[in-house]
């Protein structure tokens, strides 16, 4: 039985008061993070026809993203707060998907957003050196655009987890592998694009990882729709 409206924004607004919160207080995002945060959630709440699965989709994926980024936080100088740049790269394709009346296309760009962020964060823990995605010579860990087996591995988990939900919501294997596959594929878009441009200074992070996460989702609409078809 679907909850009246009211019930929905009520939920609504106490989750994004609650990881309001507990992003200020914990560092997990500036001032201006948490601002733009709240606007993302309410903006894909509206476009997704009031449907808070969409919501709670985008949440799962900054939870994943942080645990990602804490569990290597040992192995960094420093942890930095999420600001406004890295939220609407990470969340722009979707909510664009979303505003075109593609849900599917928010899916997969959540899978790319979720795998370039885990195979960033996780890679750096490699033991390997990574080698640049665009001529394959070894780079110094944390490079833009270095991959590693272990940042793949990492993308292809981070792929498979907002998949994994599409499968629970829809129940249909082929869409669930083409969101796997078109993850990955958006994060190794996203290295290919800091070798290229961010590594001399012509994109920063956040356009790159609009980039990727556009890249995959751009895929995943296009194999969605030679299985419709």
């Amino acid at each position: 039985m679907a909850l009246p409206m009211e019930v929905l924004v009520l939920i609504l607004f106490a989750t994004l008061g609650i990881f309001s919160i507990i992003s200020f207080k914990k560092k997990l995002l500036n001032f201006e993070g948490v601002l733009i945060a709240n606007i993302v959630g309410i903006a894909i709440f509206i476009f997704a026809n009031y449907d808070i699965t969409f919501f709670f989709v985008a949440l799962l994926f900054f939870i994943a993203a942080e645990a990602g980024t804490l569990y290597a936080k040992e192995r960094k100088p420093k942890h930095e707060k999420r600001a406004m740049g890295n939220i609407l790269g990470n969340s722009g394709t979707a909510i664009l998907a979303l505003a075109l009346g593609f849900p599917f296309g928010f899916f997969a760009a959540f899978a790319s957003a979720l795998a370039d962020t885990l195979s960033s964060e996780i890679g750096i823990l490699s033991k390997r050196k990574p080698v640049l995605v665009t001529t394959l010579k070894q780079v110094k860990p944390g490079t833009d655009g270095g991959v590693t087996p272990l940042g793949i591995a990492a993308a292809f988990v981070g792929s498979v987890i907002i998949a994994l939900v599409y499968f629970i919501l829809f129940q249909d294997v082929i869409l669930f592998l083409i969101l796997v596959v078109s993850g990955v594929f958006g994060s190794l878009v996203d290295s290919f694009f800091g070798a290229v441009f961010e590594r001399q200074g012509m994109l920063n992070n956040a356009e790159v990882n609009f980039l990727g996460s556009l890249g995959g989702t751009v895929l995943a609409l296009g194999l969605y729709a030679i299985v419709i078809l």
